[in-house]
């Protein structure tokens, strides 16, 4: 009886024993994906980053960056590290979202300031401008994040 009672606990550790190693290994794959994931979403954040910056040096509203000129397409994408960082050389890239027309553009006026602001300069009077930005993200496995952001701008109204 008690040979029997001690196999009997003897299976049950081993079953408790290969469930807790299982489980590890499932968390550590989920992990990774997270992980991969995460890159793609910085990746996306260091792409609206720049496009803010080309957003800041365009001269009007209907200007429109040239790709990949001014900012990086699918086709030519910015690498963010070197290719020594990773095991099989690919790195985090960004890049303008091929899917809208026009990745970065002008959208509108904001709303004119009335109130407790003078928005002159040299007798010009200015208005925020609102530019659209939609950008992707890409991991070194592939995984893609999309971010769409709208930026505001100062520019001189009566274009």
């Amino acid at each position: 009886m008690a040979l029997m009672l001690s196999i009997l606990l003897l299976i049950t550790v081993s079953a408790l024993a290969l469930s807790t190693m299982q489980t590890a290994a499932t968390d550590g794959s989920v992990a990774g994906f997270q992980n991969q994931e995460t890159m793609a979403f910085y990746a996306a954040e260091a792409a609206i980053a720049e496009a803010r910056e080309v957003v800041r040096e365009m001269g009007e509203r209907s200007q429109v960056p040239a790709y990949p000129a001014d900012f990086p397409n699918q086709a030519n994408p910015t690498q963010l590290s070197t290719a020594s960082s990773y095991e099989t050389g690919a790195q985090p890239v960004y890049y303008a979202d091929p899917n809208p027309p026009t990745p970065i553009a002008y959208v509108g006026e904001g709303k004119q300031c009335t109130e407790g602001c003078n928005m002159t300069l040299g007798g010009a009077k200015y208005n925020h401008t609102k530019w659209q930005i939609n950008v992707v993200g890409e991991s070194p496995s592939g995984d893609q994040k999309r971010l769409e952001v709208v930026a505001t701008r100062l520019l001189a109204v009566g274009y």
